[in-house]
């Protein structure tokens, strides 16, 4: 048995740093110019722009036919098995695109809908690949990978409402009333997809209610790692990678750039927490 892993750069994966791991480009599109993210634009460049052009972005998903190709190019090198694992059905068709490419391969295939998005991906992936170093079986891992994708955490302090509205991830009413009050959200993913959980009037206000909801999901976990991502300015993060090593000294706390297609949607400047509950 050889396995391959298959995800999107909505994962967080880098093109082409491992060799079992292949990871399709999704799109941006940022002042009316098409950029395959990675292959044609660095996640740090992307963020230049994002400061100059971020209303009005918007971000495409993998089509079939690149999948299919992936698949392809999987089997020609050996391959025998393939997890793929894809950010929420309830946000992009990433997911179905690649069932539905799957089904056309005649490798052994496990498509996973994460639920989620960015860090918890990667997360669930680097997971997978421990489980089979210790021997696990291949349907033994994709049921443990199943329970990943109920156990995984993401809280967001987006930074443009008003992006978030044209994308849909949040009202028009929302938004509005957030932009006259001058109200900070929180979000949270929930059953694959994002909600606003909190609503605070100061920007100093809601990073305290960020540690409070962070503070309250983690009370019954001790997760192995928690990472905090950021869209380009990393300033808030550095609060939260303070606090975080100081108040749970027992998990790894790492960081990392938010994926641009997330970007995209939530603002230059969003900060989100992240962990998975295993």
């Amino acid at each position: 048995m050889k396995v391959a892993w298959l995800t999107d750069t909505a994962s967080g994966c880098i093109i082409d740093a491992h060799e079992d791991i292949f990871v399709v480009p999704m799109g941006v599109i940022l002042n009316d110019q098409h950029y395959q993210d990675q292959a044609e634009l660095s996640v740090e460049d992307f963020y230049k722009l994002l400061q100059q052009y971020g209303d009005g972005a918007k971000t495409t998903q993998p089509n079939f036919q690149a999948l299919h190709d992936m698949y392809d190019h999987i089997e020609s090198l050996g391959y025998t098995h393939v997890i793929a694992i894809h950010p929420s059905s309830e946000l992009t068709g990433s997911f179905q695109n690649s069932v539905k490419a799957s089904q056309e391969s005649s490798l052994t295939c496990a498509v996973i809908d994460s639920r989620i998005g960015s860090y918890p991906m990667k997360a669930m992936i680097q997971k997978g690949m421990a489980l089979f170093e210790e021997g696990l079986s291949f349907d033994t891992v994709v049921e443990q990978l199943k329970v990943y994708t109920e156990d995984a955490m993401l809280f967001v302090q987006p930074k443009n409402l008003n992006q978030m509205k044209k994308s849909g991830r949040v009202s028009k009413t929302q938004s509005i009333m957030a932009g006259l009050l001058n109200i900070q959200l929180i979000l949270k993913f929930e059953e694959g997809k994002v909600y606003p959980i909190e609503k605070v009037r100061t920007k100093k206000k809601v990073i305290e209610a960020m540690k409070t909801c962070v503070a309250q999901a983690l009370e019954n976990s001790n997760p192995e790692e928690i990472c905090v991502v950021y869209a380009g300015d990393r300033s808030e993060a550095d609060l939260y990678i303070e606090w975080l090593k100081s108040s749970y000294p027992q998990s790894k706390i790492v960081d990392e750039i938010l994926v641009p297609v997330a970007g995209v949607h939530l603002g230059y400047g969003t900060v989100g927490i992240s962990w998975i509950n295993a």
